[in-house]
């Protein structure tokens, strides 16, 4: 007999357990509403912190930058590469990644010209390579830089006959890299090594927040079949 009441009291305590761990499960405001939640989803909560700064980026829209290309000449002076805001990455084979430069200020603009201009040729007036990196970049004054940033990606090339321009931005909450390409298809060129300056304008709201700025040779496009070929060729051009 005592041994049923010993039972019959173990019971009631595991009852009366049960009972008290669900009223607090129910009751316990700091838990939240967790009606209707699915499992692996978090509860919605009042409290909740910023977007995940790890979401994935796009590239902006042709319209939200400028550019143009200026002949500059060839050169494979270390000092300009170890300049580079992406000098780190320009060793990298997997990825034809192009030496990069940042301004924004007019101030930035003009120490560059003048710290480099031994090295290319900024006020050229040759005709057939267009517009010298002086003239492209003769507006840019303080009231310019007021609201853009202004870009440069310097594009080394086999031959001068080739012409370079932007193929897309790119942009995340990090990071932002300019994907350059060739934007002619000669059938007949030259062998001479050259060099372009290829100057990219945004405005500064959309600048905002990178930390790490890259420019590189469009990989992306160039591993696609279609275009290999091009992609080999504007690497390492070889005489027809």
């Amino acid at each position: 007999m005592k041994q049923k009441k010993w039972l019959l009291s173990i019971c009631a305590l595991a009852g009366l357990l049960i009972l008290c761990v669900g009223v607090y499960t129910v009751l316990d405001p700091g838990r939240g509403d967790i009606s209707g939640t699915l499992e692996g989803t978090p509860a919605k909560s009042e409290t909740s912190g910023p977007a995940d700064s790890s979401q994935p980026g796009a590239d902006l829209p042709d319209d939200a930058f400028e550019a143009a290309s200026s002949w500059v000449n060839w050169s494979d002076e270390e000092d300009f590469y170890l300049a580079a805001l992406n000098s780190d990455k320009l060793a990298i084979s997997s990825v034809r990644h192009l030496p990069v430069f940042c301004f924004e200020t007019a101030g930035e603009l003009e120490g560059f010209k003048e710290r480099f201009a031994g090295e290319f040729a900024m006020e050229h007036e040759i005709d057939e390579f267009g517009p010298s990196f002086a003239d492209v970049t003769e507006g840019m004054d303080e009231a310019y830089f007021e609201d853009r940033t202004v870009f440069v990606v310097y594009v080394p090339s086999g031959s001068g006959s080739y012409r370079f321009g932007v193929d897309s931005v790119y942009r995340d909450s990090k990071a932002l890299c300019i994907h350059i390409k060739e934007t002619g298809n000669p059938e007949v060129y030259t062998c001479d090594m050259a060099g372009w300056f290829v100057v990219v304008s945004l405005e500064k709201a959309l600048v905002e927040g990178v930390t790490d700025i890259d420019a590189d040779m469009n990989h992306l496009q160039s591993y696609a079949v279609a275009n290999i070929a091009d992609y080999l060729r504007i690497s390492a051009p070889l005489p027809e």
